[in-house]
C-alpha cells in the first residue's frame, strides 16, 4: 500500500483526499464509488503531484509483493479519469506519458500547508506531455535533429517529409523530447496511422488535448476556442491518408491559436501557408567498391544503426573487418532506410550476413539497374518485404494474405475463426502463425490475457495488395461475421463478468469492429452485417468511453434501417447502452428506449425488454415526472429480475433508489442502494469496502 503522507489532506479543484480517513470528497459530499485499489493508486500520484509515477512503481505501491498484470492498473487508472471528470470543470488531472506511466497535473493543496507553488504548477505544465519513451538511441540524426529545432523556432508549423521508414515519427517525438521546457502547455503528439476516416482528425486531437467537440467529430471550432491561449507544440503524426482535413484543421489551429506550434510528418507537405518544409533523408550508407573496414564502415549512420540492433539480437554478432564490406553492401541496398534496415536485421536469427546479402541482391537487381538515388523508397521497402514474402512455402503465404484483414491486433482464436476453413484447417492455423512469428513477418504481444498478433502496417498493406478480389471480398465479410459474434458474445458475458476482466478481454478488439463496420457501411460492403455490427457493440463503445464515435456509428445504422430489418436488430439498434451517448435531456432518448421495449416484447424477449425499460426509467427521473420514471423502472425490475444477478439488476435497483430518493423516502432509498450494492459485490465489482481485487 502507498506509504501515507505526512500530511491529513490534499486538495485539487472540488475534491478533497483525506489520506488517514482513507476518504474522497467531491464539493464535500464522499465519492462512494471509489476502490480501495483506486484509492491508492490517486493517493500515490497526488501525493506526487507534477512527478512521472511509472507504472512498476504504482503496481509495486499498490500492489505490494503481489504479481499483477498491468492492465489492472489502466482498469483503475481509467476509473479515476472517469470519476475526476465528473467535476465539470474542464481541468486536466491525469496525464499518461506513453510507455511510461502517469503524472497528475492538476494544481494541489494541502490545508494547513503552503500552495503548490507557481514554479511547481510551471513546471508540471512545462513536463506535461504524452510523447513515449524511446528504448533504443537515436542514430545518425544529429544534425537533422539541431535543423528540425531551429526551424521549430522560426516557423509555427512544420512539416517533416520522406519515404515511408526513413523516421519521420522518431525524429519528431525526438524533437518534440528536446523542446519541453520551451512549450509550457506541453507537447502533444496525436497519432493518425490507424485513422481510417479522415472525418475524425479533429477528434483525434481533441481527445489528446482532452478537449470536448460536444456532439461533432469533426467540429474544429471548439478546438480552437480551447486552445487559443495555449501555448503548446502539436505533433501529428502519419497525415498522408488524410492530409486534405490535416491540411483544414491545422491552418484553423494556426490562424486562430497565435501561441500553438504544430510538427507534422507526412509523406507529402500539407501545402497551406506558412508551412516550413523539412525533408529526412536516408542515412547515410558507403557507396559500391568503397574499401572498408570496421571502424571506417562505423563512420556511416546506416551501418551503425545496422550494427546496434543487430548486437541486440543476442546472436554474438559483431563488425569485424571481414564482414564490413557485407554489412556496407546490405546497408546500401537497402538504401538507409531505418525502418528496411528494422526489417532486415531479425533475419540474422536464421542465416549469415553473407546469405542476408545475397537474398537482398537477387530481389533488388531490377530496382538498381539505374541510378539509385531515383528510386521511390516505398519500392525499395516494398522490395524487402517481398523477399521476405518469396521465402515463405504456400500454406505461410496464404496465412500472411489473410491475416491482413485484421486491424491491429487479433487472438489466435480470433484469427483461426476468421482464416480458418478459408484456405488452411482451423488446426493448422496456430502452427502457421508461429512460423511467421519466427520469422519475424508476425509480431505477438503476450502482455494481456491472451497472446494478440498483429502484422507491421507495411507488411499488412504488402499482404493485402496479394490478395484477389474475390478472395479479399471474402475476407472482409468472414472478418465482420466474427467480429458481430464476437461482441455479442461480449455483451452477454458483460452482465456477469467483472468490468476489469471484461475490459481486458475485449478492449483490443475496437480496432477490428472499426474495420468491419468501415467495410460493411462502404460501397461493396454489407448493411445488414453493418446493423448486427452496431446493435451488439453498444456495451463496448459506452465501457471504453468511445461515446462520439459510438453515436456516429448509431446514427449511420439508424438511418439504414428498412422494412426487411429484423425486429431484433432494429430493437437492439435503438437501445443505445444506458444512455450514455446522448445528452441528459436529449428527448429521443425516452422515445427509442420505449419503442425498442416494445419490439422486445412482441419477440418474447423480457430481459432486454427490461433492460430498454431502465432506460427509459432513467430518463424520467425529473422533477415533474419521477412519479411515471418510477412506475416504469418497478416494470423493468420484474422483467431483469427472473436472471439472477446481472449488472442491469444492479443498475435498475440504484435506479429504483434515485427514485425513492426524489420522492423523499431516505430509507427506501438506502434499502434499495444496498441491495444494488450486494449484486455489485456478488459480481465481483470493486466497490471501496476493501474487499475488491
Amino acid at each position: 500500500m502507498t506509504p501515507v503522507p505526512e500530511t491529513d489532506a490534499f486538495v485539487f479543484g472540488p475534491f478533497r483526499l483525506e489520506v488517514a480517513r482513507r476518504e474522497l470528497l467531491a464539493h464535500g459530499v464522499p465519492v462512494t464509488t471509489l476502490g480501495q485499489r483506486a484509492f491508492d493508486v490517486l493517493l500515490a500520484l497526488v501525493s506526487r503531484h507534477g512527478q512521472l509515477v511509472t507504472k512498476d512503481e504504482l503496481m509495486a505501491e499498490v500492489w505490494p509483493g503481489i504479481v499483477v498484470e498491468e492492465n489492472n492498473l489502466q482498469v483503475h487508472v481509467s476509473a479515476l479519469r472517469k470519476m475526476l471528470g465528473t467535476a465539470g470543470d474542464g481541468e486536466r488531472y491525469l496525464l499518461t506519458v506513453a510507455g511510461r506511466g502517469y503524472r497528475f497535473v492538476a494544481a494541489v493543496e494541502r490545508p494547513g500547508g503552503p500552495a503548490a507553488s507557481a514554479r511547481q504548477a510551471a513546471a508540471t505544465a512545462s513536463a506535461a506531455s504524452n510523447l513515449p519513451q524511446q528504448p533504443t538511441a537515436l542514430i545518425g540524426r544529429e544534425a537533422d535533429l539541431a535543423d528540425l529545432k531551429a526551424r521549430l523556432s522560426a516557423h509555427r508549423l512544420v512539416t517533416l517529409t520522406g519515404s515511408g521508414g526513413v523516421g519521420k515519427t522518431r525524429l519528431a517525438i525526438e524533437a518534440g523530447s528536446g523542446l519541453l521546457d520551451s512549450y509550457p502547455d506541453g507537447v502533444w503528439l496525436a497519432e493518425l496511422a490507424p485513422l481510417g476516416d479522415a472525418q475524425l482528425v479533429a477528434a483525434i486531437i481533441a481527445d489528446v488535448l482532452d478537449v470536448s467537440l460536444g456532439g461533432s467529430t469533426a467540429a474544429i471550432d471548439p478546438l480552437v476556442s480551447a486552445l487559443k491561449s495555449k501555448h503548446l507544440l502539436l505533433i501529428v503524426d502519419n497525415c498522408e491518408h488524410v492530409i486534405a482535413e490535416v491540411a483544414r484543421v491545422a491552418q484553423a489551429l494556426i490562424l486562430s491559436c497565435p501561441r500553438l506550434s504544430i510538427l507534422a510528418s507526412s509523406r507529402e507537405r500539407l501545402a497551406i501557408p506558412g508551412e516550413s518544409v523539412v525533408r529526412v533523408p536516408s542515412l547515410p550508407a558507403p557507396d559500391a567498391g568503397t574499401a572498408l573496414t570496421g571502424a571506417r564502415a562505423r563512420d556511416y549512420a546506416a551501418v551503425r544503426l545496422f550494427v546496434e540492433r543487430a548486437s541486440a539480437l543476442g546472436h554474438g554478432f559483431a563488425l569485424t573487418d571481414s564482414n564490413a564490406a557485407t554489412v556496407g553492401s546490405i546497408c546500401r541496398r537497402l538504401d538507409g532506410i531505418p525502418l528496411a534496415i528494422e526489417l532486415a536485421v531479425p533475419r540474422l536469427k536464421v542465416l549469415s550476413v553473407q546469405q542476408l546479402d545475397h537474398g537482398l541482391d537477387e530481389r533488388f537487381r531490377l530496382l538498381t539497374g539505374g541510378s539509385r538515388t531515383a528510386l521511390p523508397r516505398q519500392q525499395t521497402l516494398h522490395a524487402l518485404i517481398d523477399w521476405s514474402y518469396g521465402l515463405l512455402d504456400p500454406a505461410e503465404k496464404s496465412l500472411l494474405e489473410r491475416l491482413s484483414v485484421f486491424v491491429g491486433s487479433a487472438t489466435l482464436a480470433s484469427i483461426s475463426a476468421v482464416i480458418g476453413g478459408a484456405d488452411a484447417r482451423p488446426e493448422q492455423v496456430g502452427d502457421l502463425l508461429l512460423s511467421l512469428v519466427e520469422k519475424s513477418l508476425v509480431l505477438a504481444d503476450p502482455t494481456g490475457t491472451e497472446t494478440r498478433y498483429r502484422l507491421l502496417e507495411s507488411t499488412r498493406h504488402y499482404a493485402w495488395d496479394k490478395l484477389t478480389r474475390a478472395a479479399a471480398q471474402d475476407m472482409r465479410r468472414r472478418h465482420a461475421e466474427h467480429y458481430a459474434a464476437r461482441f455479442a458474445e461480449a455483451t452477454a458475458a458483460w452482465e456477469t463478468t467483472p468490468t476489469e476482466q471484461w475490459i481486458a478481454r475485449y478492449e483490443a478488439d475496437i480496432d477490428n469492429l472499426r474495420g468491419a463496420l468501415e467495410w460493411a457501411f462502404a460501397p461493396g460492403g454489407d448493411v445488414a452485417v453493418g446493423l448486427d455490427l452496431v446493435g451488439q457493440s453498444h456495451v463496448a463503445w459506452a465501457e471504453l468511453g468511445l461515446m462520439l464515435e459510438h453515436r456516429r456509428w448509431v446514427h449511420s445504422a439508424l438511418a439504414r434501417i428498412g422494412k426487411a430489418t429484423p425486429a431484433a436488430v432494429t430493437a437492439r439498434l435503438l437501445a443505445w447502452q444506458a444512455g450514455d451517448v446522448k445528452d441528459m435531456d436529449d428527448p429521443t432518448d425516452y422515445d427509442e428506449a420505449m419503442r425498442a421495449a416494445s419490439l422486445f416484447r412482441k419477440l418474447g424477449d423480457g430481459f432486454h425488454e427490461g433492460r430498454a425499460l431502465l432506460r427509459a426509467g432513467a430518463a424520467r427521473l425529473l422533477p415533474d415526472s419521477v412519479e411515471e420514471g418510477q412506475s416504469i423502472l418497478r416494470k423493468a425490475h420484474a422483467l431483469v429480475r427472473p436472471s439472477g444477478g446481472t449488472k442491469t439488476l444492479a443498475r435498475c435497483l440504484s435506479a429504483l433508489a434515485s427514485a425513492r430518493l426524489f420522492a423523499g423516502d431516505l430509507p427506501g432509498a438506502r434499502e434499495l442502494h444496498d441491495q444494488a450494492i450486494e449484486v455489485y459485490r456478488e459480481l465481483g465489482e470493486g466497490l471501496g469496502d476493501g474487499r475488491n481485487p
